[in-house]
């Protein structure tokens, strides 16, 4: 089944629009800074690059929904490694979990909170390593994999998962190594982290050399397999789950054309394809967020 969604942006959606001008200039003053830097070491200007590409930026504040977050109906937190991570639920029943992407949190799920709950389930949202308020500088994709999972397994047994972005890979590497769910909502889902990367690399300006030394590096770091343990297009294929991807056709981050591999290779997933909305606004609009709780409450 395929849903088509329109939407007209509104003021906030074309300031977004507007945003990656704004960044071009210190976008390029960084790529200049980081080609002088290498001319003067070139292994502090990795140890550079790498450091930005592990570090997630913080939600600015006040965050959309915030304040459902003291009208939780439980407040955790989990232990990973020396760091400490809220988790929050609101209802009774089965488990829906979200899964925040890369400089996302949480509460990006709020709008599920309602109707969720009102159907009979149980929404619980939590922040990775480095994100939201959790604690933490750094991290990566294995890392949030392995929270979701840890997560999962303490709430479980999960009906559903909402995941966005590059929360998305995670959420897939979860469920190849044994995540139980019963259904699976992606929001943008990239298609694989290489691309992932090349695209951090085109974003930061880094020369060829440049990104060809970060990935070795990260094949040093995750293993050579690091790009097909994390490659989501291929992960779909063996998804048993009830599937739904959502795709806007003007996101900007996540290009359409790869989240539309993610799902032609997961047999029996649905699509809902979105205009205008970018790829933030899907985590929140209403038309999205009905058609998402329709799918995981289907009976």
């Amino acid at each position: 089944m395929t849903i088509q969604i329109s939407n007209q942006p509104d003021v906030t959606t074309s300031a977004a629009r507007h945003y990656p001008k704004s960044r071009g200039f210190q976008h390029d003053a960084l790529a200049l800074g980081l080609q002088l830097y290498s001319k003067i070491s070139t292994q502090g200007a990795e140890h550079l690059i790498d450091s930005m590409a592990f570090t997630p930026h913080r939600l600015p504040l006040p965050i959309r929904y915030e304040d459902l977050l003291d009208q939780a109906d439980s407040h955790t937190q989990l232990h990973h490694g020396t760091n400490i991570l809220p988790i929050y639920s609101w209802g009774d029943g089965p488990t829906i979990l979200g899964v925040h992407g890369w400089s996302g949190s949480g509460i990006q799920f709020g709008a599920y909170v309602e109707p969720l709950v009102q159907a009979g389930y149980r929404v619980v949202l939590y922040d990775a390593p480095a994100h939201g308020r959790a604690q933490g500088e750094r991290t990566d994709v294995y890392e949030m994999t392995e929270v979701l999972t840890k997560v999962g397994h303490h709430f479980g047994p999960v009906s559903g998962i909402i995941a966005h972005s590059l929360g998305c890979l995670a959420t897939g590497r979860a469920l190849a190594d044994g995540l139980e769910a019963e259904r699976v909502v992606m929001l943008a889902p990239p298609a694989t982290l290489s691309e992932v990367v090349d695209q951090f690399g085109a974003q930061m300006g880094l020369t060829d050399s440049a990104l060809a030394s970060h990935r070795r590096r990260m094949e040093m770091r995750f293993g050579d397999d690091v790009w097909s343990r994390l490659a989501l297009e291929d992960l779909a294929a063996d998804l048993e789950q009830l599937g739904l991807v959502v795709i806007d056709e003007d996101d900007q981050s996540v290009p359409a054309s790869q989240s539309h591999r993610v799902h032609q290779n997961w047999e029996g997933a649905e699509l809902l394809k979105t205009n205008g909305l970018g790829h933030n606004d899907l985590l929140w609009n209403p038309n999205v967020v009905e058609a998402v709780t329709s799918h995981l409450t289907r009976q």
